[in-house]
């Protein structure tokens, strides 16, 4: 082979092997990097609790207080009886539940919603609501905030 042979032949091994290396350094900097690359199990539970939180914002909205309840932790209803949940959660009529992020990390999951009420003096206020939900029984239940 003549020179410039064994030179393009030499430039493209090495052509071959920096652009490996540089692909597998790219994949081992998305698995490091916060959030990394979505696994399956991840995203099965983000999916999971985004159908609970969901279905505890309609429960919300449409005013079914048992139903809402039914979403709660075991320590959580431990803490609040059904009467008080009602008494508290009726206080304000809700009027919209809106799920905006959500993200898990091993049993338990962050969800951020908007939850729109009605105030006695000012209607259709927003409030923006980080929710935390755990890991219970197989099945994400919600954490009710400390009072």
């Amino acid at each position: 082979m003549s020179l410039f042979g064994d030179v393009l032949t030499n430039f493209l091994k090495f052509g071959v092997r920096a652009t490996a290396a540089a692909l597998l350094a790219l994949l081992a900097a998305a698995c490091a990097a916060p959030g990394g690359m979505p696994s399956s199990e991840g995203e099965t539970a983000r999916a999971a609790v985004l159908a609970r939180a969901d279905g505890r914002g309609a429960a919300l909205v449409h005013g079914d207080m048992d139903a809402a309840y039914a979403f709660l932790t075991e320590g959580s209803k431990s803490v609040i009886t059904l009467e008080n949940f009602k008494r508290r959660m009726t206080m304000v009529p809700f009027t919209a539940y809106r799920i905006d992020d959500a993200s898990c990390a091993a049993e338990s999951c962050t969800v951020h919603a908007k939850l729109t009420y009605n105030h006695r003096l000012i209607k259709g206020v927003t409030t923006p609501i980080t929710e935390t939900w755990v890991r219970e029984r197989g099945q994400f239940y919600f954490v009710f905030p400390p009072i």
